[in-house]
């Protein structure tokens, strides 16, 4: 059976695209942190505060800073949904609202800044930069698997 050309250049872009990683429901690249989650700022007893928790695609979660340590592993309903959440995201609408207050570090408050492991690349989102929208799926997800997590941050 012959194939069209058309129906041939269909094909061979739909195969391009979904190696990009660029159709809804494909899996974001196996390496790399599924979420970094970097606090900084605020005024602590021994001077600034702040710390990053990364949260592998293995469920493994685990501080980086200010002291390396193991937070635990996220049960794997959670984190398929949090998977599911960051494949699903629209960044560019996440990246449309900028904030527009004064940065909580300037009074001694914290910044968030994330970070997504993505199909296209890493997708970084400081709470001083864009407005963090905390009943936005992906945040919800963020926050309910490190609320799981036995240590509490």
């Amino acid at each position: 059976m012959r194939l069209p050309t058309a129906s041939l250049l269909v094909l061979a872009a739909s195969a391009i695209v979904a190696g990009c990683g660029l159709l809804p429901g494909l899996d974001p690249p196996s390496s790399g942190p599924l979420v970094t989650v970097e606090t900084r700022g605020g005024h602590c007893r021994v001077g600034p505060c702040g710390g990053t928790v990364v949260i592998e695609r293995d469920g493994r979660v685990h501080a980086t800073a200010p002291e390396p340590a193991e937070l635990g592993t996220l049960p794997d309903h959670l984190r398929r949904g949090l998977e599911q959440a960051v494949r699903s995201a629209d960044f560019a609408r996440l990246r449309a609202r900028p904030f527009t207050g004064e940065c909580p570090v300037n009074f001694d408050g914290q910044e968030q800044v994330y970070t997504f492991t993505t199909a296209s690349g890493p997708v970084r989102l400081a709470s001083c930069e864009v407005e963090i929208d905390p009943s936005d799926p992906l945040f919800v997800a963020v926050q309910g698997a490190l609320e799981a997590l036995p240590q509490r941050l």
